[in-house]
């Protein structure tokens, strides 16, 4: 039997009929094949975020607080109760979108203040907000249906679809109301104008006013004959023309219990119940959502209905997004204490405030008791990303080629190394480092590097028209990749190429819980500053907002229907949504700041991910 078995074997290994899928084996030192990764995945010291850019916003009348701005599909502006997509807006600097991307213009708008209205509005014709500084100005693009918000000399407003693709088919799901005043007049311009220009000032009333640039006027509720509520454009200054803005987007996490030896997350399950696991899927990753003041609000990413609150009981579970009692939503992040590794998160208005982890589940209590307070925020795409040629379409995969068909594209660990921009390139499937010679080759190398072997190394670099270079630190070549084979391959070139092809797109590579569709755009820097705090919003210099995992930048682009310079001109403050730049100053936006002038406030700090430099 056996022999039998022996045989049968031996004929089943060299059958031409059975096919497997390809080996990661290696030869170690001795020349036996070794399995799995050569060496293991770098240690990260100098994590970058991932950041949904161009921070997104809702905003909401403050004469009705029930009532929140819409977008329909085809042009119209209204106002609903619901918190959905289509209420949700892109806030797009002016001055770094039609800067096209330049750095010193983009830090410039990423780290703009809104203008101060003092109180007192707008007067009108008096040419106050044609005076206003172009960095002081933004754009509002539906997040739904790519349309900017836009008004005319009537005072009516609507959306405009500016894209070269105008009158695409938008999947629309639900009934759409006053269909019938949408705007069907689409513009031929392909770029926003200052029709599309809006300067959000600060209301006496609360919240702020939303003024157009062109017309001067307020962006208001009006009451039609028969009483209906519609949007348009005012100069009463009143509470009418008043809007809080609620950002919705954030910095994606993990968020993982800090006691030794236990990477439980916690998991947002299908009916929003909290649980813990060792999963690392879009379950398990929480957005952090900027609430002014170094307050944030945690909220699912697959459920973005669902935060996590306490009561003053103690009890912690998920509720929907405002429906908590005041302030029991909003959280706190600052550094455990001395002999702790991680953070410890409080809740803003419950006396049993710290977040812990029990036998039953997630609790609040009063004192921080041990380990079980005590929690780890990692970057959701574990530092893991794609890249891909921002000009020509195609990524790096399989290895060491390049490739038309993104699913094929290789996982790289990008280990920044310094606060330079001075990278590793790890090839997550193989297990090994990227590394350059002074002919153009690049190969993988078994060999762990060392910090004096300047071959591994990359200088990451920002190009003014969008991507990133990556020069070699020991040859200074840049990589790129051939055209001349049939089969492309990665390679090095000495100086800058006709066609862009030393320019790549960096794509985070996120949990594939979620459809690549739903995954919008995010944001990359190239380094991370130690100390840095939301009263003084920090700039990484190379700052991009990148796409999803499997898409080329264009394809990408269009799905998001943002242009290049607008994804440049979103992205300066990394670590943060807008709400981090709008800080209180004598002519900024007021955002309330609980920072004493002595110091600053220890749950200030970001990105979230770098807590271990705090």
């Amino acid at each position: 039997m056996r022999d039998l078995l022996a045989s049968l074997k031996a004929k089943a290994s060299s059958s031409s009929l059975l096919r497997t899928e390809p080996s990661s084996l290696s030869l170690a030192s001795d020349g036996t094949a070794k399995e799995g990764p050569s060496l293991p995945p770098p240690e990260i010291s100098h994590p970058f975020p991932v950041v949904e850019q161009p921070p997104r916003c809702m905003l909401t009348s403050v004469a009705d607080p029930s009532r929140r701005l819409t977008c329909m599909r085809k042009g119209a502006v209204g106002v609903t109760t619901n918190r959905g997509e289509r209420e949700q807006f892109y806030l797009i600097p002016v001055e770094g979108c039609e800067a096209g991307g330049s750095n010193a213009q983009t830090e410039s708008a990423s780290t703009a203040t809104l203008s101060d209205a003092g109180g007192e509005g707008i007067e009108s014709g008096s040419g106050t907000i044609r005076r206003a500084k172009r960095r002081d100005m933004f754009f509002l693009k539906s997040h739904k249906f790519n349309r900017y918000l836009t008004a005319d000399a009537t005072g009516a407003v609507s959306t405009v679809d500016l894209s070269k693709k105008a009158g695409d088919s938008i999947d629309d799901d639900a009934d759409e109301e006053n269909e019938s005043n949408s705007n069907e007049n689409e513009r031929n311009a392909t770029k926003p104008g200052e029709s599309e220009r809006w300067l959000l000032m600060r209301s006496p009333h609360g919240g702020h006013f939303l003024v157009s640039a062109k017309y001067e006027r307020n962006l208001g509720l009006c009451r039609t004959a028969d009483s209906a509520t519609t949007i348009g454009l005012k100069g009463d200054n009143d509470r009418s023309e008043s809007w809080e803005v609620e950002f919705v987007s954030g910095e994606l996490c993990f968020l993982s219990s800090g006691k030794r030896d236990d990477g439980a997350r916690i998991r947002c399950d299908l009916v929003g119940k909290l649980t813990l696991t060792e999963d690392r899927r879009g379950w398990e990753v929480w957005r952090f959502v900027e609430m002014g003041g170094g307050k944030i609000r945690i909220i699912s990413w697959m459920h973005s209905q669902f935060c996590i609150s306490c009561n003053h009981d103690g009890q912690v579970a998920t509720v929907g997004i405002g429906k908590a009692e005041e302030g029991c939503d909003l959280w706190t992040v600052e550094k455990a204490p001395e002999g702790y590794a991680g953070v410890v998160i409080k809740s803003v208005a419950c006396a049993r405030r710290i977040l812990v982890r029990s036998d039953e589940g997630l609790c609040a209590t009063q004192e921080l008791e041990g380990e079980s307070g005590v929690w780890q925020l990692d970057a959701a795409h574990s530092q893991t990303y794609t890249l891909a040629s921002v000009h020509q379409k195609r990524s790096i995969g399989p290895f060491p080629y390049v490739t038309e068909h993104a699913k094929q594209s290789d996982q790289l660990v990008l280990q920044q190394v310094d606060e330079e921009g001075s990278v590793r390139l790890y090839h997550k499937k193989k297990g090994e480092y990227l590394r350059s010679d002074g002919e153009g080759e690049i190969s993988c190398s078994p060999e762990p590097p060392n910090d004096n072997d300047t071959t591994y190394l990359w200088k990451m670099a920002q190009s003014a028209d969008g991507g990133y270079s990556f020069v070699s630190k020991c040859h200074g070549r840049l990589l790129a990749f051939n055209t001349e084979d049939p089969n492309p391959r990665l390679c090095t070139v000495p100086s800058n190429t006709d066609d862009n092809r030393h320019i790549w797109s960096v794509n985070p590579v996120l949990p594939r819980a979620i459809s690549s569709s739903k995954i919008k755009t995010f944001a990359l820097g190239t380094s991370v500053a130690v100390g840095t705090t939301v009263a003084m919003p920090f700039l990484l210099a190379g700052a991009l907002a990148v796409v999803p995992a499997e898409a080329t930048l264009a394809a990408s682009i269009i799905g998001a229907g943002l242009t290049g310079a607008e994804a440049v001109a979103s992205v300066g403050a990394i670590g943060a949504t807008a709400a981090i730049v709008f800080r209180e100053s004598s002519d900024a936006l007021g955002m309330e700041s609980e920072h004493d002038d002595d110091g600053e406030a220890m749950y200030t700090k970001r990105p979230l991910c770098a807590w271990r430099s705090w």
